[in-house]
């Protein structure tokens, strides 16, 4: 009975010190993958091109949201991706690298067909109040008016018709305007309007490949545990960076507030009033120069009614898309002149909001246009208005 007892004793002791020794082993090998994990993220975020001071910032999240936008970019340029970063390496920076995103007059902006934001220039600080480092990768739905979303999925679309230029106006989160809150508009706030134009960039299928079938192991040696929800965000990232077909570039530039606007315009400027109607309150004297009216030939008539007929489809978009948003920037059209012809225009247009109490404000509508041409085709009589002066 003693021998018996004595046996079942020692088994349960071995059992026992079996299973703390799988434990350690097991331990061992949890640790000794998390040192081999921190060493390839550590690798990894070295290969990236950024600055050192930034790379030690990152965490391990950060580094595959940068990677992935990376492997992206890598698509879009195909081997050129390391000269769009050398301006971020200051011992290779040079003055043409520092000097073409002032050049731009906005930022560069490179998305995925997902809407992913692959790459964007560092003035998106100036612009938004926004750190570069802290956008690439994240989708730009998030960082755009949520009235914008459909709009922005049929612009990353391809057309039918294969056009690939885009142009258009998005509402862009920005911290400088949530800082400043203006009770003069508060349709934009915390919002900025940006006219963005560019793009549709077919990518070269062939520069992304990634083997899953080898990583597939180092992924499972994983302790799901340790893994969190951001991790497998973009490990599934990564596998769906190899279907991207298509990029959306553009050049991001904003669109002034007439309130910081210097009167009088500089240049082929002038500035026009309107109700909300778009009929003309106020008319820079400047005009006559352009077109040949004078204030008075403008006040009361529509802005509606004096751009060509070719260009209404344009014109009404645009406006209509200025009352949702607040702010517009209209692409080139044809402004009708007094005594024939056109000249070609672009207009800014901004909704201000006069007056502080709601039950005791005005609306209005302020255009800064800007003369693009000579009058062209004088000889042509574009519009008729019955006046003292005969047709106009």
């Amino acid at each position: 009975m003693g021998s018996r007892s004595f046996y079942n004793t020692a088994t349960k002791f071995a059992r026992i010190r079996k299973s703390e020794k799988r434990k350690e082993k097991s331990r061992e090998a949890a640790r000794y993958r998390r040192s081999q994990e921190v060493e390839t993220f550590n690798d990894l975020a070295n290969l990236l091109p950024i600055s050192s001071s930034l790379t030690s910032q990152l965490d391990k999240a950060s580094i595959m949201r940068l990677t992935i936008a990376f492997l992206k970019v890598q698509s879009l340029l195909d081997n050129s991706v390391q000269e769009l970063f050398s301006m971020l390496n200051e011992n290779q920076c040079s003055m043409a690298d520092a000097c073409w995103p002032q050049a731009l007059g906005g930022m560069l902006l490179a998305l995925s067909s997902k809407g992913d934001i692959v790459y964007l220039t560092e003035n998106v600080t100036q612009e938004l109040g926004l750190l570069q480092m802290d956008l690439i990768g994240q989708s730009i739905y998030d960082y755009c008016h949520p009235c914008d979303h459909d709009e922005l999925r049929e612009i990353l679309a391809l057309r039918p018709d294969g056009d690939p230029a885009r142009s258009f106006c998005l509402r862009f989160k920005s911290a400088l305007m949530a800082k400043k809150r203006s009770k003069i508009n508060q349709k934009v706030v915390p919002y900025k309007v940006m006219n963005c134009s560019g793009r549709i960039i077919l990518s070269t299928e062939s520069n992304i490949r990634l083997d899953y079938s080898q990583d597939k192991s180092y992924v499972d040696e994983y302790d799901l545990e340790d893994l969190t929800d951001d991790d497998l965000d973009s490990e599934n990232d990564v596998k769906s960076s190899s279907s991207t077909n298509h990029f959306l570039v553009l050049i991001v530039d904003p669109i002034p507030h007439p309130s910081c606007t210097k009167t009088p315009l500089a240049g082929y400027s002038f500035l026009t009033k309107h109700t909300l109607d778009m009929k003309y309150t106020s008319v820079d004297e400047k005009i006559y120069t352009f077109l040949g009216y004078t204030p008075e030939d403008l006040k009361g008539r529509s802005a509606y009614e004096l751009h060509h007929a070719q260009d209404n489809e344009t014109v009404l978009k645009n406006y209509k898309a200025m009352f949702a948003k607040g702010q517009i920037q209209i692409p080139p059209y044809r402004f009708l002149a007094k005594q024939g012809g056109y000249a070609w225009v672009q207009t800014q247009a901004t909704l201000v909001v006069y007056g502080q109490n709601r039950h005791f404000r005005t609306e209005a509508v302020v255009c800064v246009h800007t003369c693009l041409s000579e009058i062209q085709d004088s000889h042509q009589i574009l519009q008729a208005q019955s006046s003292a002066d005969g047709p106009v």
